[in-house]
Formats: structure tokens, C-alpha cells, sequence
């Protein structure tokens, strides 16, 4: 009996090919503030999923302080545009403050245009709309990382 090589791998043979994402590791630390507990989680895991250390943060404040702390530590950072007590716009700020090249691609509930227009000129790496699949974050981490 001849098997073809995708049923030894228990594949049948018409398959779809795997995600794009599918086997790809990445590496470094990133920093995510988000307020939202379950978001917070979803992309923490999401994030370690390709590889990367996972630094977490439910607001502006906590965020800048683990920042502070080893800012040359961080390949990037995700932010959330609305937070509590400091928004997404002041956190941006004061990250850049500490570091100026620091990479941060900004996500937000609301639509692309109206987040991408309030943070204009200020050098996003990328936007994540939530919600979000795992195919689009890993095109902007992707796109956001340095060459």
C-alpha cells in the first residue's frame, strides 16, 4: 500500500495550508497595558504564543513605572486608547519621554480612523482593532517588529 507523505503526517491530502502564523516564533519583551482583564489575558497569551516575554499593565500608571524600570528592555508595546485615569495619548507620551524609539501599536474598540486621528504624528507602528483574531495580530506584531 502506497501512502502519500500528508497521510503519514495524519493530513489528508487537500489540507488547507497552515495560518501564516503557524510554527513562527518571535522573540523580546512586550509591554501591554490594557484595563480589560480578559483582553489583558487574550493577548498576553497570544503574544507568548510566538515566542515573546509578556509584561502586563491595567493602567497608565502602572505601565510607565515597569517601564521606567528597564525601558531598553521592551521590543514593543501595546497600548490601549482608553485607560483609566491617563489616557492612551498621555501614556504615548511619557513613554516616549523615557525612550523615543520605543515601538507601540495602539488598540482600540473604536474605528481605525478616529483612534489613527487623535494619535497623528506620533509615530504608531501599528493599530489593532477590537476586537481582534489571532490573524491580525500577528500581521501587526509582524509589521511593528524591526527588521
Amino acid at each position: 500500500m502506497n501512502e502519500c507523505p500528508d497521510a503519514l503526517a495524519g493530513q489528508p491530502a487537500n489540507a488547507p495550508p497552515p495560518p501564516p502564523w503557524y510554527g513562527w516564533r518571535g522573540s523580546g519583551r512586550i509591554l501591554v497595558i490594557e484595563d480589560d482583564d480578559s483582553i489583558r489575558t487574550v493577548l498576553a497569551r497570544s503574544i507568548a504564543r510566538f515566542g515573546f516575554t509578556v509584561d502586563l499593565a491595567s493602567d497608565g500608571q502602572q505601565a510607565i513605572a515597569q517601564f521606567e524600570s528597564g525601558p531598553a528592555l521592551f521590543t514593543l508595546v501595546f497600548l490601549d486608547f482608553k485607560l483609566p485615569g491617563m489616557d492612551g495619548s498621555e501614556v504615548l507620551s511619557r513613554l516616549r519621554q523615557i525612550r523615543p524609539d520605543v515601538r507601540v501599536i495602539l488598540m482600540s474598540g473604536l474605528g481605525r480612523e478616529e483612534a489613527l486621528e487623535k494619535f497623528a504624528g506620533q509615530g504608531l507602528a501599528g493599530f489593532l482593532q477590537k476586537p481582534f483574531a489571532l490573524g491580525s495580530l500577528f500581521s501587526e506584531l509582524r509589521a511593528a517588529l524591526p527588521s
